[in-house]
């Protein structure tokens, strides 16, 4: 037999074990920024959040030199949760976070694992086996105190759930290759973090022309339980998002975006770089709760 056959096998075989690499695509590409709760109240948010779109609208339209229609109309009213493990946090360790929205009286539930690295993130198994489960790969982009523009990317599935959430048993049926990969305990309680049960109110219906896609902004206030009229939210925050299912964005697009990310810091009678994320807010309501 020839040096060339009797290789043959090896390299056949050398290439099955080989693993295959990947280059992720960023589907989703959300820019966010937080404002002063102080500027709103329950009884006055609408009129409130208008003034916002307005001077949205002027200085992002200046910045960019393309239209952003429509006005802004309250889409979204939910409940939301945060579950982790008591005193240990296993998941926030683990880089993950997970969450209940409930809406109408339908629930869903959405793990999500953050990473500088998108790659990292991308190698994060959150396939689920459940009907109607959506997986998106996305970039977070945020400015702080420090920078005006910091990317986190975020590998997350959302899939309508039917579960009374207690245990970690309830992220493992919906997410078996979680359970596979970091086994976690079926019964290991999971308790609402903080105990904060979120009002959300999600304002939206205005787009940015970006020319090859548009972006819609949002604005989302959070209240702690049903809110009375003269109530502050926790938390409030401004975001746009476009998306690609190819991740083939222009140039052109991405540039623009960027600008009117900057132009939207540039409202500092609403932006509040000091303020926490939503999710660190979370985290931080109560600190006892990751403390063992």
């Amino acid at each position: 037999m020839s040096a060339a056959r009797t290789l043959l096998p090896v390299l056949a075989s050398s290439l099955l074990s080989t693993p295959v690499l990947a280059n992720p695509d960023t589907t989703s590409r959300e820019y966010k920024l937080m404002l002063d709760p102080g500027r709103f109240t329950h009884g006055t948010e609408t009129s409130a959040v208008t003034a916002l779109f307005f001077d949205a609208k002027a200085t992002i339209e200046q910045a960019i030199d393309r239209d952003v229609s429509g006005s802004p109309v309250l889409e979204k009213q939910r409940e939301v949760r945060y579950f982790d493990t008591p005193q240990t946090c296993k998941l926030r360790e683990l880089g993950y976070s997970f969450r209940e929205r409930v809406e109408n009286g339908d629930s869903e539930v959405s793990l999500k694992f953050r990473s500088p690295d998108r790659y990292i993130a991308d190698f994060e198994d959150l396939d689920s086996d459940t009907n109607g489960a959506e997986t998106k790969l996305e970039a977070d982009i945020g400015a702080n105190a420090w920078t005006d523009f910091k990317v986190i990317y975020s590998h997350s599935t959302k899939a309508p759930n039917s579960r009374n959430i207690n245990e970690v048993h309830d992220i493992n049926e919906h997410f078996p290759d979680f359970e596979r990969d970091h086994d976690l305990d079926d019964d290991l309680p999971l308790v609402v973090v903080g105990n904060l049960d979120i009002r959300e109110h999600v304002y939206s219906d205005v787009e940015i022309d970006l020319g090859q896609h548009d972006a819609e902004i949002d604005v989302t206030l959070w209240y702690a339980g049903a809110p009375s009229s003269g109530q502050t939210p926790l938390v409030a925050e401004i975001s746009f998002k476009y998306e690609d299912g190819s991740a083939d964005y222009t140039q052109k697009v991405v540039h623009r975006a960027k600008t009117a990310f900057h132009a939207l810091q540039g409202l500092t009678d609403w932006v509040n770089p000091a303020s926490r994320t939503k999710t660190r807010f979370v985290y931080e309501y109560d600190p006892a709760f990751c403390q063992n």
